[in-house]
């Protein structure tokens, strides 16, 4: 495989396209991602950001299974996938989710299992925006807590109860000349910490636990010292978001150390909290320009070693310390979602199809 190729394959013998009708099923017993889902750590949760794609077949679903009952039906046998632990539930970005659907999701999964469900828009981007994602007025609901709360908290704890994870605030990119002054910066900082502190305080209030608030800064001239203290205060803990507008996956390791460890704390550093991490997109790309490019999705099209391993290290790190880790890629990330949160389970347990099982980085768990 070559960096950047796609991948071009002879004409099959026969037909493979998926069915249109009929059940969504499993893939069959694989004993050995069953050893890695065994070897796997209870506090790391792997999964992708959606499970609706049809070049999933023959990886998490049977090569039978119909194509028209993934979106209602898919989940149930995602679920059931050896290493799978968690899943985003992107569409409620888009538009607010109600408590009924959400119920649907979490009656399709085991117990264990939990959701990693991103705060709709409408409370998290500072403009109205088109179809095309272009902005057309300022939002009025722009961080508003009061219709947070009716939009997202309320549903997403009704339908989900105790199979809610992280909850994903994604703060849409502000216009650069919004930010141009340090003074500007520093409010707009302000501004979004104490929105995520009523949030955090609402949640608790309502579902009677510590919840996991989640920040997705995507504007990074924000993603700074003052912005990484404030939220060591907030309750709240930043999303390690993998995506081309960000600075690179170690630039944001150590932005969490300096928040966790503090800036001069030497030798090794325990996380004070969960880890949340969203591999969206590969570097120097478009997500129109991956679909096109990528689609179905059935095959890893442009590695990435370096953020791989660095996921994988930060998880085996919350596990040293004790918290749990979420990590969640987008099958923009390197071709196909299924097969990267595979490779991070293979780097996690030391397993590799083929070479043996090879020690574990958690050997109390064999």
């Amino acid at each position: 495989m070559q960096h950047g190729r796609t991948d071009i394959r002879e004409p099959a013998l026969f037909d493979d396209a998926a069915p249109k009708a009929g059940p969504v099923l499993p893939m069959p017993r694989d004993p050995f991602l069953e050893r890695m889902g065994r070897r796997l750590d209870r506090r790391v949760y792997l999964g992708t950001s959606s499970w609706n794609f049809p070049g999933w077949r023959g990886l998490v679903y049977a090569p039978v299974s119909g194509e028209k009952a993934l979106a209602a039906e898919g989940l149930k046998a995602y679920a059931v996938h050896p290493i799978f632990r968690t899943v985003g539930i992107d569409r409620s970005f888009y538009r607010p989710l109600t408590a009924a659907q959400y119920e649907a999701f979490a009656s399709q999964v085991p117990e264990g299992f939990r959701f990693l469900v991103k705060a709709p828009q409408r409370v998290t981007d500072s403009v109205l925006r088109d179809e095309r994602g272009r902005p057309t007025a300022d939002n009025p609901d722009y961080l508003n807590a009061e219709a947070a709360e009716e939009q997202f908290l309320v549903p997403v704890f009704e339908g989900l109860a105790d199979k809610s994870g992280p909850l994903v605030f994604e703060f849409s990119p502000l216009a650069a000349c919004a930010l141009r002054q340090e003074s500007d910066r520093n409010r707009r900082i302000d501004e979004i910490v104490r929105f995520l502190e009523e949030m955090k305080a609402r949640s608790r209030k309502l579902f009677d636990k510590d919840v996991l608030i989640a920040s997705e800064m995507r504007s990074a001239r924000l993603l700074n010292r003052r912005y990484m203290g404030a939220l060591r205060t907030s309750g709240a803990r930043p999303v390690v978001s993998i995506h081309p507008r960000m600075p690179s996956v170690m630039r944001q390791l150590e932005a969490l150390r300096f928040m966790d460890a503090g800036e001069n704390e030497a030798g090794d550093w325990t996380l004070k909290g969960d880890v949340v991490v969203r591999w969206s997109l590969a570097a120097d790309a478009t997500y129109s320009g991956l679909k096109a490019q990528w689609a179905p999705f059935d095959r890893i099209r442009r590695a990435d070693i370096l953020a791989r391993e660095a996921v994988a290290a930060l998880a085996e790190r919350a596990v040293r310390s004790n918290v749990r880790a979420f990590v969640v890629a987008n099958n923009k990330a390197e071709g196909c979602a299924p097969l990267t949160m595979r490779a991070i389970a293979e780097s996690l347990t030391g397993c590799a199809q083929g070479q043996g099982d090879g020690p574990s980085i958690y050997p109390s768990m064999d």
